[in-house]
């Protein structure tokens, strides 16, 4: 559900724009497809949910906004995983679409500006809620969108029941099976 006919659609069905929109970020493709028609409604509450890896602490996350630095990559200047040096850093998701050293500029520059409030979930869980979904809901969720998910988790339970969160479940899961299944102990 992206975009202004998206949008507008939601408004008809529901009588009013959400009250959060939620989506995980690499790269941040996927997040401001989202947030995009919404930018100029400051009534809805915009999440972007990086990839904490290990943790945040750890130096194994993919977390360029919470943990990075400006600088340039493939000629844009926005935040990216580097050394003192300037060197890029290895990036770490269990998720291998938001496993990168950088953000959008786009994102950055909406982290600048505050519209856009940027958190993290760590690879245990994004893993929670991967079977969280599967189990409840039947849907296999990609472990991109299981980033948001998480955040969903914690988010929800502090919101009145009538408060609308409109998440971007983007992607299959079933490409992650083999991944969840080793981090869960299987052995296939």
């Amino acid at each position: 559900m992206i975009g202004e006919e998206a949008k507008a659609q939601l408004h008809e069905a529901e009588g009013r724009l959400p009250d959060v929109a939620i989506a995980a970020i690499g790269g941040g493709s996927n997040a401001i497809g989202l947030f995009h028609p919404f930018l100029d409604d400051a009534s809805v509450r915009l999440i972007g949910v990086e990839a904490a890896g290990h943790g945040l602490d750890s130096g194994a996350h993919a977390a360029s906004l919470s943990r990075g630095r400006p600088g340039v990559l493939h000629g844009n200047r926005t935040f990216l995983l580097q050394d003192a040096d300037g060197q890029i850093q290895e990036a770490h998701s269990i998720s291998a679409g938001l496993d990168y050293p950088g953000i959008g500029p786009e994102h950055s520059w909406l982290h600048d500006i505050g519209r856009v409030e940027y958190v993290s979930a760590t690879d245990d869980e994004a893993l929670a809620a991967f079977q969280l979904c599967t189990r409840t809901e039947g849907i296999i969720p990609a472990l991109e969108p299981a980033h948001a998910l998480a955040h969903v988790t914690k988010l929800a339970p502090e919101m009145a029941a009538d408060k609308i969160i409109l998440m971007n479940l983007c992607g299959r899961g079933d490409k992650d099976i083999f991944t969840v299944a080793k981090h869960l102990g299987f052995d296939l």
